[in-house]
């Protein structure tokens, strides 16, 4: 049963059997504020609990004209559960409710004054660890990567390295390198040595989404990782930023629906094999040693990581970041599915023959090595729901960090903390059997 009691235009409560949580802050030019706070720091509830928060609007002291304030409840920005508006002066607005199976749900607020307008957004988990994915893993998929890693073995790698000149870590070295994969074209990234002998342990950074000249990622060789920071779509590296704009706006507009509709032509089966080929490198580098190679990366890169690691027994070690492709069957179940939305791309039929390849959540199942996810709870790219789903799939060592106020990104200073964790977890030779 879900209702609405609106106890005036200062004060109303909400009482649903679903709900909400998350503390958030917008601010508009004339001080004019919308806060909500959760009663919880956590954000986590229970079954059956009741989740209060509390939604503050200040106005400016000179401020005296009606605002309105419109909201939106959903299953975690999937099914919408409730929406309306209400007229106010300022003031506080109390709401509550509970969920009855694990989830989360989202609750987004917009506030209008004159010509200002005010946005945030707040969510909370009821039994998030009780979150499974919604998907399949297709009868064939071994087979599948199997003969894509045996496409990779019938060509050589045939590495391009260029010496370039870096100047942040002291005796190091930088690379700019490139591979062939498994169709003959390339992928290329930045590779930084850190100095001393070696062997060293090694990290691959994933890249987030997006055309652009990837970061060498010093931070990660400062820690003593043989680092390689990946650029998947095999263009040129150091060139000016209009390169890239051309690139994305031209040749690989939407590159992320390509052949979405047949699993081998599909984008990211290219992308996928092209990191473990970049393993592959890694590991016949004498100064890097193969039982320490882990991943790393945030949106693309986290799904790309999580999938990486669930593939190639070679990754010791991951730290993926609010994660793409997780859940993506999640939109037929009430939930919402990950980033990139894989079924606006084709009909139906089509995608489903696609997504199981690709589908984080399903593929951490084989994730035996320590994990590191971060999710974003008001994340509406790769909402909280699609990322539980992916870390209570893993089966290794695993911990989740909670950005309750975050959205597509991280709480600060995380990053680099992730980024120590990462080499800690390598900083050891790994005993072979």
């Amino acid at each position: 049963m879900r209702k609405l009691l609106l106890l005036n235009t200062v004060t109303a409560a909400l009482l649903l059997s679903f709900a909400i949580a998350q503390a958030q802050t917008a601010a508009g030019p004339d001080s004019l504020r919308l806060t909500v706070s959760a009663d919880r720091p956590d954000h986590i509830y229970s079954l059956g609990d009741s989740a209060r928060f509390s939604v503050d609007i200040r106005p400016a002291l000179s401020r005296d004209q009606e605002m309105t304030l419109e909201y939106s409840l959903s299953l975690d920005g999937a099914d919408r559960i409730a929406q309306g508006r209400l007229a106010t002066r300022g003031g506080r607005i109390d709401l509550a409710g509970s969920l009855d199976r694990p989830g989360f749900l989202r609750l987004d607020l917009t506030l209008a004054a004159g010509p200002d307008t005010l946005q945030t957004a707040c969510g909370c988990g009821f039994d998030p660890y009780a979150i499974r994915p919604t998907g399949v893993l297709p009868v064939d998929f071994d087979r599948f990567w199997r003969n894509g890693r045996a496409e990779l073995l019938r060509l050589p790698m045939d590495p391009r390295l260029e010496e370039v000149e870096q100047n942040e870590i002291p005796g190091a070295k930088r690379y700019k390198l490139s591979l062939v994969v498994n169709d003959g074209t390339r992928i290329s990234g930045w590779l930084t040595v850190p100095p001393g002998k070696g062997p060293f342990p090694a990290a691959i950074y994933a890249p987030y989404a997006g055309v652009y000249d990837p970061d060498t990622r010093t931070i990660m060789a400062r820690e003593g990782l043989v680092t390689l920071a990946l650029e998947i779509h095999g263009l040129e590296l150091g060139r000016e930023a209009e390169y890239y704009r051309y690139q994305e706006n031209g040749v690989l507009d939407a590159y992320r629906g390509f052949g979405a509709d047949d699993p081998y032509r599909f984008y990211y089966r290219r992308a996928v094999l092209g990191v473990i080929r970049a393993i592959d490198y890694l590991c016949s580098r004498p100064d890097v040693d193969s039982s320490r190679i882990g991943i790393t990366g945030g949106s693309q890169g986290g799904g790309l990581s999580l999938i990486t690691a669930g593939l190639d027994s070679r990754i010791k070690a991951v730290v993926a970041n609010v994660p793409v492709m997780c859940d993506h069957t999640g939109r037929f179940h009430g939930r919402p599915s990950g980033w990139p939305g894989i079924f606006q791309y084709a009909a139906r039929e089509r995608i489903e023959r696609t997504c199981g390849y690709y589908d984080a959540a399903l593929i951490a199942g084989f994730i035996n090595v320590p994990a590191r996810i971060g999710v974003g709870f008001i994340d509406p790219f790769c909402p909280p729901t699609t990322v539980f789903a992916a870390y209570n799939n893993v089966k290794g060592p695993k911990r989740i960090d909670c950005h309750t106020l975050v959205g597509h990104g991280a709480s600060e200073g995380w990053y680099e903390d992730s980024i120590r964790w990462l080499a800690r977890q390598l900083s050891a030779p790994v005993k072979q059997p």
